[in-house]
């Protein structure tokens, strides 16, 4: 087979019309010849996500790996799938993130305005109406475009601190990757996957079926928002980089629906040009610069302290009970960290 690697963990096999290969390191190898999904998986719309990245400018940088949105996409509808939820909730969770933009939620920070919600959330519907995804859901059933609305699919998106595939596959796709958890334990998490109580309740979500499971993926989730996601070096950049593109957009240097027409490394090129000599110049040291020094940086306005508290299914008592409740360490461990995130929340207000 002739593979397309389409992210840091995955490849695609697109070489037979009515079929596509994947090969994903975390989750192995799976062929789909269902026509919607294999149509959307060689959609222009899903396929530009392969040039956008995971974590920004971050990832654009080389501070964090180039796990990109394709593949998180995949990753989240893959997972739906191996616990057997429909066809229809397939589609949602590979849909899910199909309206990020450029530089993803570094675009949260340059254009939305506070309470707004992420961007790409809100401008769903503007970007999907200018694709052909509206056309493929209605020829294969879905005229109403309800898969659009990942929050009617509870296997898909879950409030936090509950697991979903959203927020399980980039859970582990970024442990991982940041080295914070092992391929065997991303494995064995996938393997203690199930849906409860069964795939077409309204009350469904994804459990895992042990304990010790449950507390290695908490543990390597919170550690990946105290060296990543919520980590104040790396919001200095978001923040930096959002200023850079707050004002290369309303300049009009930059059209707003080139967000969704050109990849990282082309939104960085086109920035360059249209800025002037104080935005190249602050590009520039962002480029040279390297990670800066977290110490006493407060975190941006808009940042989330990101935990999870693992539904854990226990057959003595045919329930999904929080990993907190079964486990008083872990609790305590996240109510700590909670609040020694909160801190530097008070840090943020007083550098305000």
């Amino acid at each position: 087979m002739s593979y397309l690697k389409v992210g840091y963990f995955q490849a695609l096999d697109l070489s037979l019309e009515n079929q596509v290969t994947i090969q994903d390191q975390l989750y192995g190898s799976h062929t789909i010849s269902d026509p919607i999904l294999n149509e959307l998986l060689r959609s222009p719309a899903l396929a530009r996500l392969i040039g956008v990245r995971q974590h920004g400018i971050s990832a654009f940088l080389n501070f964090t790996p180039p796990i990109t949105r394709f593949e998180h996409s995949v990753g989240a509808f893959l997972l739906v799938r191996l616990v057997g939820g429909c066809i229809e909730e397939q589609v949602a969770a590979l849909l899910h993130d199909v309206s990020h933009t450029a530089m993803s939620h570094v675009v949260d920070f340059a254009l939305s305005e506070p309470g707004d919600g992420s961007f790409h959330e809100v401008h769903k519907m503007r970007f999907v109406n200018t694709t052909q995804i509206p056309d493929i859901l209605t020829t294969h059933g879905f005229g109403d475009l309800k898969p659009l609305d990942e929050e009617m699919y509870p296997l898909v998106e879950q409030p936090a601190p509950h697991l979903c595939a959203d927020r399980l596959d980039y859970g582990l796709r970024d442990a991982v990757g940041f080295g914070n958890l092992s391929l065997e334990d991303a494995q064995r998490t996938i393997a203690s996957l199930k849906a409860f109580p069964n795939t077409t309740s309204s009350h469904r979500l994804l459990v895992l079926q042990d304990q010790d499971v449950a507390l290695t993926l908490a543990r390597g989730y919170m550690t990946c928002d105290r060296d990543v996601w919520g980590n104040p070096a790396h919001g200095n950049l978001y923040t930096r980089t959002a200023e850079l593109m707050r004002s290369s957009i309303r300049s009009g240097g930059v059209g707003e629906e080139e967000l969704w027409t050109l990849s990282d490394k082309e939104f960085w090129t086109k920035m360059r040009e249209v800025l002037d000599s104080h935005g190249r110049q602050a590009m520039e040291r962002l480029e040279s610069e390297g990670l800066p020094n977290d110490k006493d940086l407060p975190l941006p306005s808009g940042a989330k302290v990101r935990t999870i508290d693992p539904d854990v299914y226990v057959p003595s008592s045919d329930k999904a009970v929080p990993l907190s409740v079964l486990c008083p360490q872990y609790a305590a461990e996240r109510e700590q960290y909670i609040l020694a995130r909160k801190a530097l929340y008070e840090v943020s207000s007083s550098h305000a």
